[in-house]
């Protein structure tokens, strides 16, 4: 086992070499986002759930450490950059930039696990270019520091349909991009059809973490995604906001677990967790 492998190996249940990662690092992208008004409170209560991984912004980073001083505290990962989607605070649009605002050494200081970056496609050709920049350059610096690079393509740009932002062809090739640029893991989402999905996993010949994207209609759907993906090979699930906007977020959480980690059928982990209804 590497270093890299060793960090890496930090967010990994032991016994099922999978992972439930709940992110909490919406915030430096959206502002006080719905469900995340307080992160250390719901940061406390995730890591009571036992999940194995979080995402956090360099901020919350910082004054959450204490939060893992335990010996089977969840791994963290950093968020080490910010595309911005709008010049006023908590307004949404295309990309107006993008920028690194943490390093590599910033995560080794504070103890993180792994480095996580965006790589939106479907922008301006200039600022397609500066992201472009952004992943590629942190790929170099982790690689200095034998520090996992994750990387997120999303589909996000108004060069890209919303009809097409779903399309397993776009997703196959961001994803290959991203692998080709240095990713040593990738959070992609799901594309729906767990027989290609396995083939795009087996391809790719890296960690795959599943994204949970936007807020789905059920609870059913969350835990089929999660299913589905984990059997088509996938390494973990990281979903955010269909989990703590969730009022029932406790028992889901402990629902996805069931399911990734234990194989349990959906129905099972819905009633064993008090989802019904």
């Amino acid at each position: 086992m590497n270093v890299k492998e060793l960090r890496m190996s930090r967010i990994l249940n032991p016994k099922s070499g999978k992972s439930v990662i709940i992110p909490i690092d919406h915030g430096i992208v959206m502002g006080n986002v719905e469900g995340l008004e307080d992160p250390i409170k719901i940061l406390k209560q995730l890591i009571n759930t036992g999940i194995d991984g979080t995402l956090l912004s360099p901020g919350i980073g910082k004054i959450s450490i204490d939060l893992f001083s335990s010996k089977d505290a969840p791994g963290r990962i950093l968020t080490a950059d910010i595309p911005l989607l709008s010049t006023v605070p908590g307004g949404s649009g295309e990309v107006v930039g993008h920028e690194i605002i943490a390093d590599v050494e910033f995560a080794l200081r504070y103890n993180f696990d792994i480095v996580k970056v965006l790589f939106p496609w479907g922008e301006r050709e200039h600022v397609q270019m500066e992201s472009v920049r952004v992943v590629s350059a942190l790929a170099n610096e982790c690689d200095g520091w034998n520090m996992p690079l994750m990387v997120e393509p999303v589909l996000w740009g108004e060069a890209i349909s919303k009809e097409k932002r779903n399309d397993p062809k776009i997703i196959e090739h961001a994803s290959r991009m991203a692998l080709e640029i240095g990713a040593d893991i990738l959070k992609i989402p799901y594309t729906g059809d767990k027989s290609e999905f396995k083939d795009l996993v087996n391809n790719l010949k890296a960690p795959v973490f599943i994204l949970g994207g936007p807020k789905m209609d059920n609870v059913e759907g969350v835990l089929r995604v999660a299913k589905e993906s984990i059997e088509a090979g996938a390494k973990g699930i990281v979903f955010g906001r269909n989990v703590w906007q969730n009022p029932k977020m406790k028992g889901l959480v402990g629902a996805l677990k069931a399911v990734v980690h234990g194989n349990a059928e959906i129905s099972y982990a819905m009633n064993n967790f008090n989802l019904l209804g």
